[in-house]
Protein backbone atom coordinates (compact mmCIF):
# COMPACT_ATOMS: atom_id res chain seq x y z
CA UNK A 1 0.00 0.00 0.00
CA UNK A 2 2.94 2.61 0.32
CA UNK A 3 4.45 1.79 -2.86
CA UNK A 4 1.38 2.17 -4.18
CA UNK A 5 0.56 6.00 -2.56
CA UNK A 6 4.00 6.89 -2.99
CA UNK A 7 4.01 5.92 -7.07
CA UNK A 8 0.71 8.01 -7.10
CA UNK A 9 2.01 11.18 -5.48
CA UNK A 10 4.95 11.01 -7.40
CA UNK A 11 3.18 11.06 -10.55
CA UNK A 12 1.20 14.24 -8.92
CA UNK A 13 4.20 15.89 -8.26
CA UNK A 14 4.58 18.40 -10.67
CA UNK A 15 1.05 19.38 -10.45
CA UNK A 16 1.72 20.09 -7.08
CA UNK A 17 4.23 22.35 -7.99
CA UNK A 18 2.18 24.95 -9.82
CA UNK A 19 1.51 27.87 -7.81
CA UNK A 20 -1.27 29.73 -9.22
CA UNK A 21 -4.38 28.14 -11.44
CA UNK A 22 -3.84 27.66 -15.26
CA UNK A 23 -7.44 27.82 -15.84
CA UNK A 24 -8.28 26.89 -19.46
CA UNK A 25 -4.63 25.41 -20.23
CA UNK A 26 -6.05 22.07 -21.01
CA UNK A 27 -7.96 19.91 -23.62
CA UNK A 28 -11.09 17.94 -23.47
CA UNK A 29 -13.07 19.51 -21.08
CA UNK A 30 -15.87 16.57 -21.26
CA UNK A 31 -13.54 14.36 -19.71
CA UNK A 32 -14.26 16.87 -16.43
CA UNK A 33 -17.84 16.69 -16.14
CA UNK A 34 -19.03 13.99 -13.63
CA UNK A 35 -22.09 11.74 -14.56
CA UNK A 36 -22.91 10.17 -11.10
CA UNK A 37 -25.32 12.35 -9.32
CA UNK A 38 -24.58 10.96 -5.97
CA UNK A 39 -21.03 12.08 -6.27
CA UNK A 40 -22.57 15.37 -7.49
CA UNK A 41 -24.61 15.73 -4.40
CA UNK A 42 -21.84 15.01 -2.41
CA UNK A 43 -20.11 18.33 -3.99
CA UNK A 44 -18.14 15.74 -5.47
CA UNK A 45 -16.21 14.71 -2.18
CA UNK A 46 -16.86 10.79 -3.17
CA UNK A 47 -13.95 9.15 -4.71
CA UNK A 48 -13.79 7.14 -0.92
CA UNK A 49 -17.47 6.26 -1.16
CA UNK A 50 -18.63 5.32 -4.84
CA UNK A 51 -19.38 1.39 -5.38
CA UNK A 52 -21.35 0.37 -8.49
CA UNK A 53 -20.76 1.12 -12.23
CA UNK A 54 -20.89 4.91 -11.62
CA UNK A 55 -17.52 4.68 -10.05
CA UNK A 56 -15.86 4.91 -13.29
CA UNK A 57 -16.51 8.81 -13.42
CA UNK A 58 -14.85 9.33 -9.84
CA UNK A 59 -12.63 6.40 -9.00
CA UNK A 60 -12.71 3.26 -10.87
CA UNK A 61 -11.83 1.31 -8.22
CA UNK A 62 -15.39 1.68 -6.94
CA UNK A 63 -16.32 -1.00 -8.83
CA UNK A 64 -15.00 -3.25 -7.57
CA UNK A 65 -18.00 -3.69 -4.91
CA UNK A 66 -20.39 -4.91 -7.40
CA UNK A 67 -21.44 -8.10 -6.26
CA UNK A 68 -22.49 -9.40 -9.89
CA UNK A 69 -23.58 -7.19 -12.69
CA UNK A 70 -24.82 -3.14 -12.47
CA UNK A 71 -25.93 -0.58 -14.91
CA UNK A 72 -26.56 3.26 -14.59
CA UNK A 73 -27.83 5.54 -16.80
CA UNK A 74 -27.42 9.34 -16.76
CA UNK A 75 -29.06 12.63 -18.14
CA UNK A 76 -27.60 15.91 -17.38
CA UNK A 77 -29.34 19.15 -18.94
CA UNK A 78 -26.16 21.27 -19.31
CA UNK A 79 -25.43 24.91 -19.96
CA UNK A 80 -26.69 26.35 -23.45
CA UNK A 81 -29.66 23.75 -23.73
CA UNK A 82 -27.26 21.29 -24.21
CA UNK A 83 -28.06 17.58 -23.26
CA UNK A 84 -25.80 15.10 -22.36
CA UNK A 85 -26.01 11.54 -21.66
CA UNK A 86 -23.86 8.40 -20.05
CA UNK A 87 -24.34 4.86 -19.33
CA UNK A 88 -22.07 2.65 -17.55
CA UNK A 89 -21.47 -1.10 -16.62
CA UNK A 90 -20.29 -2.94 -14.41
CA UNK A 91 -19.35 -7.10 -14.56
CA UNK A 92 -17.80 -8.99 -11.56
CA UNK A 93 -16.02 -11.84 -13.04
CA UNK A 94 -15.22 -14.17 -9.85
CA UNK A 95 -11.32 -14.68 -8.93
CA UNK A 96 -10.60 -11.81 -11.86
CA UNK A 97 -11.95 -8.62 -11.45
CA UNK A 98 -15.09 -6.88 -11.56
CA UNK A 99 -14.82 -5.33 -15.46
CA UNK A 100 -16.61 -1.81 -16.63
CA UNK A 101 -17.47 -0.14 -19.80
CA UNK A 102 -18.53 3.32 -19.99
CA UNK A 103 -19.89 5.76 -22.60
CA UNK A 104 -21.01 9.71 -22.50
CA UNK A 105 -21.38 12.24 -24.41
CA UNK A 106 -23.40 14.86 -26.42
CA UNK A 107 -24.76 16.42 -29.38
CA UNK A 108 -25.90 19.87 -29.90
CA UNK A 109 -28.81 20.91 -32.31
CA UNK A 110 -27.52 21.98 -35.92
CA UNK A 111 -26.84 25.85 -36.11
CA UNK A 112 -26.35 28.41 -38.93
CA UNK A 113 -22.75 29.98 -38.91
CA UNK A 114 -22.72 33.85 -38.71
CA UNK A 115 -19.41 34.34 -39.72
CA UNK A 116 -18.98 37.81 -41.46
CA UNK A 117 -23.00 37.82 -42.38
CA UNK A 118 -25.31 38.32 -38.78
CA UNK A 119 -28.13 37.06 -40.51
CA UNK A 120 -25.87 33.45 -41.67
CA UNK A 121 -24.29 31.91 -44.14
CA UNK A 122 -26.13 29.14 -44.78
CA UNK A 123 -23.81 26.67 -43.81
CA UNK A 124 -25.08 24.40 -40.99
CA UNK A 125 -22.79 22.95 -38.20
CA UNK A 126 -23.31 21.11 -34.54
CA UNK A 127 -20.45 20.23 -31.91
CA UNK A 128 -20.02 16.70 -30.40
CA UNK A 129 -17.94 15.40 -27.67
CA UNK A 130 -17.83 11.23 -26.72
CA UNK A 131 -15.89 9.32 -24.32
CA UNK A 132 -15.99 5.36 -24.00
CA UNK A 133 -13.87 3.75 -21.48
CA UNK A 134 -12.98 0.11 -20.95
CA UNK A 135 -11.64 -0.56 -16.79
CA UNK A 136 -11.00 -3.50 -14.40
CA UNK A 137 -10.61 -3.27 -10.71
CA UNK A 138 -10.16 -6.07 -8.13
CA UNK A 139 -9.03 -6.93 -4.34
CA UNK A 140 -4.74 -6.91 -4.17
CA UNK A 141 -5.77 -7.37 -0.34
CA UNK A 142 -8.67 -7.95 1.68
CA UNK A 143 -8.46 -4.49 2.29
CA UNK A 144 -6.87 -2.97 -0.50
CA UNK A 145 -8.68 -2.28 -4.17
CA UNK A 146 -7.04 -0.83 -7.38
CA UNK A 147 -8.73 -0.03 -10.67
CA UNK A 148 -7.67 0.84 -13.78
CA UNK A 149 -9.21 2.49 -16.76
CA UNK A 150 -8.13 3.59 -20.39
CA UNK A 151 -10.57 6.05 -22.49
CA UNK A 152 -10.71 7.59 -25.67
CA UNK A 153 -12.30 10.93 -26.17
CA UNK A 154 -13.27 12.67 -29.58
CA UNK A 155 -15.00 16.49 -30.57
CA UNK A 156 -15.93 17.95 -33.43
CA UNK A 157 -17.19 21.04 -34.10
CA UNK A 158 -17.68 23.09 -37.58
CA UNK A 159 -14.96 21.58 -39.73
CA UNK A 160 -12.45 20.79 -36.70
CA UNK A 161 -11.81 17.72 -34.65
CA UNK A 162 -9.48 16.20 -32.35
CA UNK A 163 -8.90 12.93 -30.53
CA UNK A 164 -7.22 11.43 -27.40
CA UNK A 165 -6.48 8.36 -24.69
CA UNK A 166 -6.78 9.06 -21.26
CA UNK A 167 -5.88 6.80 -18.19
CA UNK A 168 -7.72 6.39 -14.83
CA UNK A 169 -5.38 4.83 -11.67
CA UNK A 170 -7.75 4.37 -8.83
CA UNK A 171 -7.23 2.72 -5.02
CA UNK A 172 -9.98 2.49 -1.88
CA UNK A 173 -8.25 0.95 1.39
CA UNK A 174 -10.04 0.29 4.63
CA UNK A 175 -8.88 1.44 7.43
CA UNK A 176 -10.78 -1.29 9.99
CA UNK A 177 -12.59 1.30 11.53
CA UNK A 178 -16.10 3.22 11.56
CA UNK A 179 -16.11 1.66 7.58
CA UNK A 180 -13.42 4.86 7.25
CA UNK A 181 -11.78 4.19 4.24
CA UNK A 182 -8.83 6.33 2.50
CA UNK A 183 -9.20 6.33 -1.58
CA UNK A 184 -6.41 8.31 -4.08
CA UNK A 185 -7.05 8.35 -7.78
CA UNK A 186 -5.02 10.24 -10.74
CA UNK A 187 -7.69 10.59 -13.70
CA UNK A 188 -7.26 11.69 -17.16
CA UNK A 189 -3.34 11.49 -17.60
CA UNK A 190 -1.88 10.37 -21.06
CA UNK A 191 -0.84 12.15 -24.50
CA UNK A 192 -2.15 15.28 -25.52
CA UNK A 193 -5.22 16.09 -27.23
CA UNK A 194 -4.31 16.05 -31.27
CA UNK A 195 -6.02 17.98 -33.67
CA UNK A 196 -7.10 15.72 -36.56
CA UNK A 197 -8.12 18.46 -38.97
CA UNK A 198 -9.11 22.05 -39.11
CA UNK A 199 -7.12 25.52 -38.85
CA UNK A 200 -7.79 28.75 -37.54
CA UNK A 201 -6.75 32.39 -39.00
CA UNK A 202 -4.31 34.44 -36.90
CA UNK A 203 -5.63 37.76 -36.60
CA UNK A 204 -2.60 38.97 -35.16
CA UNK A 205 -0.52 38.19 -38.74
CA UNK A 206 -2.91 39.20 -41.47
CA UNK A 207 -5.41 35.75 -41.32
CA UNK A 208 -2.99 33.42 -41.86
CA UNK A 209 -4.14 30.02 -41.54
CA UNK A 210 -2.43 28.25 -39.25
CA UNK A 211 -2.42 24.72 -37.92
CA UNK A 212 -4.03 23.89 -34.42
CA UNK A 213 -2.07 22.91 -31.30
CA UNK A 214 -2.11 19.56 -29.47
CA UNK A 215 -3.42 20.51 -25.48
CA UNK A 216 -2.76 18.61 -23.02
CA UNK A 217 -5.34 16.37 -20.97
CA UNK A 218 -7.34 17.61 -18.05
CA UNK A 219 -5.70 15.26 -15.22
CA UNK A 220 -6.89 15.92 -11.60
CA UNK A 221 -5.56 14.22 -8.62
CA UNK A 222 -8.19 12.97 -6.21
CA UNK A 223 -7.46 12.40 -2.16
CA UNK A 224 -10.31 11.08 -0.59
CA UNK A 225 -11.48 9.93 3.27
CA UNK A 226 -14.45 9.34 4.81
CA UNK A 227 -16.11 7.72 7.94
CA UNK A 228 -19.68 6.38 9.43
CA UNK A 229 -19.34 7.67 12.97
CA UNK A 230 -23.06 7.32 13.90
CA UNK A 231 -25.21 4.28 12.62
CA UNK A 232 -27.83 2.51 14.27
CA UNK A 233 -30.64 -0.16 13.23
CA UNK A 234 -31.87 1.97 10.95
CA UNK A 235 -29.47 4.80 9.71
CA UNK A 236 -26.02 5.63 8.82
CA UNK A 237 -24.42 9.20 8.80
CA UNK A 238 -21.37 9.36 6.78
CA UNK A 239 -18.90 12.17 6.28
CA UNK A 240 -16.35 12.65 3.38
CA UNK A 241 -13.67 14.66 2.46
CA UNK A 242 -11.62 15.33 -0.77
CA UNK A 243 -8.76 17.31 -1.92
CA UNK A 244 -8.40 17.39 -5.66
CA UNK A 245 -6.26 19.11 -7.38
CA UNK A 246 -6.43 19.57 -11.44
CA UNK A 247 -3.52 20.46 -13.63
CA UNK A 248 -5.57 23.73 -14.63
CA UNK A 249 -7.24 25.09 -11.88
CA UNK A 250 -6.30 25.90 -7.68
CA UNK A 251 -6.40 23.15 -5.57
CA UNK A 252 -10.14 22.15 -4.39
CA UNK A 253 -11.70 20.95 -1.10
CA UNK A 254 -14.78 19.21 -0.93
CA UNK A 255 -17.15 18.05 2.35
CA UNK A 256 -19.80 16.11 1.62
CA UNK A 257 -22.02 13.96 4.14
CA UNK A 258 -25.00 11.03 3.40
CA UNK A 259 -27.57 10.32 5.99
CA UNK A 260 -29.26 6.60 4.92
CA UNK A 261 -32.36 5.72 6.59
CA UNK A 262 -33.72 2.24 6.39
CA UNK A 263 -31.37 1.35 3.68
CA UNK A 264 -33.98 3.33 0.99
CA UNK A 265 -33.53 6.55 1.30
CA UNK A 266 -30.25 8.73 1.15
CA UNK A 267 -30.35 12.35 1.87
CA UNK A 268 -27.18 13.94 0.84
CA UNK A 269 -25.34 17.30 0.53
CA UNK A 270 -21.59 18.61 -0.20
CA UNK A 271 -19.61 22.36 0.04
CA UNK A 272 -17.42 23.04 -2.95
CA UNK A 273 -14.72 25.31 -1.54
CA UNK A 274 -11.74 27.02 -3.48
CA UNK A 275 -13.61 27.00 -6.49
CA UNK A 276 -14.42 30.26 -9.59
CA UNK A 277 -18.27 29.57 -9.57
CA UNK A 278 -19.70 26.39 -7.91
CA UNK A 279 -21.34 26.44 -4.48
CA UNK A 280 -23.05 24.01 -3.00
CA UNK A 281 -25.15 20.97 -4.20
CA UNK A 282 -27.60 18.65 -2.33
CA UNK A 283 -29.67 15.63 -3.66
CA UNK A 284 -31.33 12.39 -2.89
CA UNK A 285 -30.96 8.37 -3.69
CA UNK A 286 -34.06 5.85 -3.22
CA UNK A 287 -32.78 2.11 -3.16
CA UNK A 288 -35.38 0.30 -4.67
CA UNK A 289 -33.81 -2.72 -3.49
CA UNK A 290 -36.22 -3.54 0.12
CA UNK A 291 -39.25 -1.58 -1.59
CA UNK A 292 -39.60 -3.22 -5.18
CA UNK A 293 -37.48 -6.39 -4.16
CA UNK A 294 -34.82 -5.43 -7.34
CA UNK A 295 -31.87 -3.56 -7.49
CA UNK A 296 -33.37 -0.47 -8.77
CA UNK A 297 -32.29 2.90 -7.90
CA UNK A 298 -32.71 6.71 -8.50
CA UNK A 299 -30.08 9.36 -7.90
CA UNK A 300 -30.92 13.04 -8.05
CA UNK A 301 -28.50 15.90 -7.60
CA UNK A 302 -28.62 20.02 -7.41
CA UNK A 303 -25.62 21.66 -8.24
CA UNK A 304 -25.80 25.70 -7.36
CA UNK A 305 -23.53 28.37 -9.15
CA UNK A 306 -23.04 31.65 -8.52
CA UNK A 307 -23.34 32.85 -11.34
CA UNK A 308 -24.00 30.35 -14.30
CA UNK A 309 -27.46 28.53 -13.93
CA UNK A 310 -27.78 25.60 -11.86
CA UNK A 311 -27.83 21.76 -12.99
CA UNK A 312 -29.60 18.75 -11.93
CA UNK A 313 -28.76 15.39 -13.13
CA UNK A 314 -30.91 12.29 -12.86
CA UNK A 315 -29.46 8.61 -13.05
CA UNK A 316 -31.24 5.02 -13.02
CA UNK A 317 -29.47 2.04 -11.65
CA UNK A 318 -29.76 -1.51 -11.73
CA UNK A 319 -27.97 -4.30 -10.08
CA UNK A 320 -28.70 -7.63 -10.80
Amino acid sequence: MKKLIALLLLAVAPLAAQQFGQVGTSGAQLLKIGFDPRASALGYAAASVVDNASAVYTNIAGTAFVKNVDVAFTYVPWFADIKMMSAAAAYNVEGIAVFSLQAAGFKTDEEVTTIEQENGTGERYSISNLVIGIGASRYLMENLIVGVQAKYYSESYYGHSAHAIAFDIGTNYSLGFANSRLALSLQNFGPNVRPLSGKYSDYSESNIEKDLNDSPLPVTFRASFTSEPFTGDNYRVRFIADLVHPNDNLEHYNIGSEVVLMDVLALRGGLKLNYDDETFAVGVGINGTKLLGQGLRIDYSYEKFKTLPSIQKVSLGVAF
